[in-house]
């Protein structure tokens, strides 16, 4: 029993110096020696204060400390004030330019006041409050972070014809995790154990590693961008005698005409410019008349297109030769797209296993 516990504390303090390595070494390497965007700058900055919190419960092997309520109530209680800055970088993520100075003091303010009456005063209720009040955020920001991740990724479809590093469905699958991480770690401040600490330092140091993984890949784009207005009059939107518009008809025409959907960067706001309109024309013509996001609107084409080098007998390139040649930047996107829209695969299809 007793070689069980100083093995579990050997791999907690294993576990806590790998831990306190990762978020010294990514936090000073975002901030300091990267060229990083300013999503990727707040990730730093949150490394850097978990790294001092990991680098803080050094103190917690010292007897005095350990053996003491006080002491080390009051050092979990810092630990508390990673949870705002996680929201922070979480809120930069889905409205770029969140994050400041301001910001961090009014989110940080009521931990550090919990913090500061419980040092100076020693009783446990101010402990406590802060624990219930840091529970209470952190269900607040999953809510409210839930609803616009959704809002996000409708976002990205309205108007990018990809969504290959741009959306953040990966936030979605990390919120869980940050979650159930956040649960261990308050359940760890009522009932401190090696054993619990240990669960935490893994499960934590595996959540970030997942979101800087993710972070380094993703495109970050602003949510809101401003149209480019053009000096023209607005195109017409009555319905004209075949049932689409003009509108509707010019965009139809000048994609197939131009393939401008063989572009796998395609976005609504370019092709406003190539068509001399401006994105509020365009997103009203699919969203009210044609019913359809600009990602599915393209997407079409792009099929299309492919359906037609499938059905090509001179054409003996591979199934990824096929995403590229239709537009396509992504064959596993590809590849699911081609299921839904024809419910078979492309390789099944190119077979003639289903009939065309």
């Amino acid at each position: 029993m007793i070689l069980n516990t100083l093995f579990i504390e050997s791999l907690s303090n294993f576990a806590h110096g790998i831990s306190s390595a990762f978020f010294i070494y990514f936090g000073l390497n975002l901030v300091f020696f990267r060229n990083s965007n300013r999503p990727l700058q707040v990730l730093g900055y949150l490394f850097c204060l978990w790294a001092v919190q990991n680098v803080k419960d050094l103190f917690l092997y010292v007897d005095s400390v350990s053996e003491s309520t006080y002491y080390s109530s009051l050092l979990l209680s810092f630990d508390m004030w990673a949870v705002p800055f996680c929201a922070l970088f979480l809120l930069e993520i889905l409205y770029p330019g969140f994050f400041s100075l301001k910001r961090v003091v009014q989110f940080e303010a009521p931990l550090g006041l919990f913090t500061l009456v419980y040092a100076l005063t020693g009783r446990s209720v101010f402990y406590m409050a802060s624990i219930v009040y840091t529970a209470l955020f952190c269900l607040v920001v999953v809510l409210f972070i839930v609803s616009k991740v959704r809002r996000y990724n409708r976002f990205m479809r309205e108007n990018y014809s990809y969504t290959e590093r741009v959306n953040v469905r990966w936030l979605m699958n990390s919120m869980i995790i940050l979650a159930l991480c956040l649960i261990l770690w308050l359940y760890t401040c009522v009932n401190i154990s090696h054993l619990g600490d240990l669960i935490y330092y893994v499960t934590s140091t595996l959540l970030w590693a997942v979101v800087l993984y993710f972070s380094l890949r993703q495109e970050w784009i602003a949510e809101e961008e401003s149209d480019t207005e053009v000096e023209q009059v607005p195109l017409e939107m009555e319905p004209s005698r075949n049932g689409a518009s003009p509108m509707g008809q010019k965009l139809e025409a000048y994609i197939r005409e131009r393939e401008l959907f063989l572009n796998p960067k395609l976005s609504l706001p370019d092709l406003a410019t190539e068509m001399g309109t401006n994105r509020s024309y365009l997103s009203n013509c699919l969203n009210n008349e044609l019913g359809v996001t600009f990602y599915d609107y393209i997407n079409g084409f792009r099929l299309e297109k492919a359906k037609g080098i499938l059905e090509d007998p001179a054409f003996d390139g591979c199934i990824e030769e096929v995403a590229l040649l239709s537009g396509f930047n992504s064959v596993s996107t590809f590849r699911r797209s081609f299921q839904k829209r024809y419910g078979c695969s492309p390789s099944q299809y190119r077979k003639g296993e289903v009939g065309k």
